[in-house]
């Protein structure tokens, strides 16, 4: 079986808290995600400000979650206030 091991740190309350608005309802909805590209994710919507950076991103985390979860639980995901 294939090992992976998380080169970034995970993402904290206090670092989702300090991120944009929509950057948190984008790292709530990866919570649990397990794929290696999520933590690539969480580490460029944590230092994301801008706005046209953030659609791309958003559309990078609705493809993952499409692959990791489905069509169904993506969208739900997406759906979900974000963690405090």
């Amino acid at each position: 079986m294939l090992e992976y091991e998380c080169s970034f740190p995970p993402c904290t309350a206090e670092a989702r808290c300090a991120a944009a608005p929509h950057a948190r309802l984008l790292l709530g909805a990866l919570e649990g995600c397990c794929h290696p590209r999520a933590e690539r994710l969480r580490a460029r919507l944590l230092d994301c400000r801008d706005a046209q950076n953030l659609a791309e991103l958003r559309g990078e985390v609705l493809n993952l979650l499409t692959l990791s979860f489905g069509r169904v639980e993506a969208g739900l995901r997406l759906q979900q206030p974000p963690l405090q």
